[in-house]
C-alpha cells in the first residue's frame, strides 16, 4: 500500500492512493477514529485495519488528481539522520570513510510535503540537497537484533536532506545547517514492506532543473538499514512514526565544479525506486 496524508497544511487526512482509478481514500471519512498516521495507529493495528478497509464494498474516496500531499506520517518524536554512509559521499565530504554509524537529527518542524516549495532562509547562499531512503519505526525498538531489525519497520519514503553548506561549515555541527523550515521535503508516499522486495537494491537519484546530481543504489550503503535499527537502538529507543533518514549517495551539488546550488525558481526532484518522487520549486523569504 501507499498511504498518503493529504489536504492543506496542518490540516492533512490520512488516506491510501488508489493508483488505478487515480483516487485517495479517504480513510477518515470510513474510520473516524483513525486520526492520522502516527504512533497510535501503527500500534493499534493501524495497517491492517485499512487492508480490511479496501475490501469494503462502498469506499469514500477523493480524485487523487490537484490534491496536496503533506509528509506521508504525523510529525515524529524523532528525525534521526545517517551521516557519510555512502563511501563517494564520504569521500566528496572530507574522505574519511566512517568506522561506526555517525548520527545526526532534523527538526521535526523542518517538514515539508513532497511538492511544496523549500524556501530558503535570509543570508542561506548555498544551500543543496541530498536524496535518501527513510525509513518510518513501526513498533517500539529498543536493543534490537541485527536479525530481527526489519521487523520493525512500517514503510518506507524519500525524504530531501537540505543543507545550509555555510551554516554547516561555521557552526562545525549539523543540526542547525539542516533544520531550517522547509528543510525536510518528504514522500510523497509512506510505501508499505510488502511492496518493496528488497530495500537495499533501489535506484536513488536527485536532479535540479532537470540536470542530474546524485545517481546511485541503496546497496551502496556503507551500514545497511538493519544494522542501522539495531545499532540506534542499543541505546536510543525508536518510537513508532519515528524517521530513520539512511543518508546520502556521492553527487551532491556543493560538491560539484562548478557548485550546484538552490537558487529561487530552480526546480528540485528526488526519485527513489519503488518508492517515489518528489518536486519542489526553490523559493527566497
Amino acid at each position: 500500500m501507499k498511504l498518503v496524508r493529504f489536504g492543506p497544511r496542518g490540516e492533512e487526512r490520512p488516506g491510501v492512493l488508489m493508483e488505478k482509478d487515480s483516487k485517495i481514500l479517504d480513510v477518515r471519512a470510513m474510520a473516524f477514529d483513525i486520526e492520522d498516521f502516527n504512533g497510535h495507529f501503527f500500534t493499534h493495528w493501524g495497517i491492517q485495519r485499512i487492508q480490511a478497509l479496501l475490501k469494503e464494498p462502498s469506499l469514500k474516496t477523493v480524485p487523487a488528481d490537484g490534491v496536496r500531499l503533506g509528509p506521508p506520517v504525523a510529525r515524529p518524536g524523532k528525525i534521526v539522520c545517517l551521516g557519510k554512509n555512502y563511501a563517494d559521499h564520504a569521500a566528496e565530504f572530507d574522505a574519511e570513510i566512517p568506522s561506526s554509524p555517525i548520527l545526526f537529527s532534523k527538526a521535526p518542524t523542518s517538514l515539508v510535503g513532497p511538492f511544496d516549495p523549500i524556501v530558503l532562509p535570509r543570508g542561506a547562499n548555498i544551500v543543496d540537497g541530498e536524496v535518501e531512503l527513510a525509513v518510518v519505526i513501526g513498533k517500539t525498538a529498543c536493543r534490537v537484533s541485527e536479525s530481527d531489525a526489519l521487523q520493525f519497520i512500517a514503510g518506507y519514503t524519500v525524504l530531501n536532506d537540505v543543507t545550509d553548506r555555510e551554516a554547516q561549515k561555521e557552526g562545525k555541527q549539523w543540526f542547525r545547517a539542516k533544520s531550517a523550515d522547509t528543510f525536510c521535503p518528504l514522500g510523497p508516499y509512506l510505501v508499505t514492506p510488502d511492496e518493496i522486495r528488497d530495500p537495499q537494491n533501489l535506484r536513488l537519484c536527485s536532479k535540479v532543473n532537470g540536470s542530474t546530481l546524485q545517481d546511485n543504489n541503496t546497496a551502496n550503503m556503507i551500514f545497511k538499514i538493519a544494522h542501522l535499527i539495531s545499532f540506534i537502538s542499543a541505546t536510543m529507543t525508536l518510537e513508532p512514526g519515528d524517521l530513520m533518514s539512511t543518508g546520502t549517495p556521492g553527487g551532491i551539488g556543493s560538491a560539484h565544479k562548478p557548485a550546484v546550488v538552490f537558487r529561487p525558481g530552480d526546480i528540485v526532484e528526488t526519485a527513489i525506486e519503488g518508492v517515489g518522487a518528489q518536486r519542489a520549486r526553490v523559493e527566497r523569504t
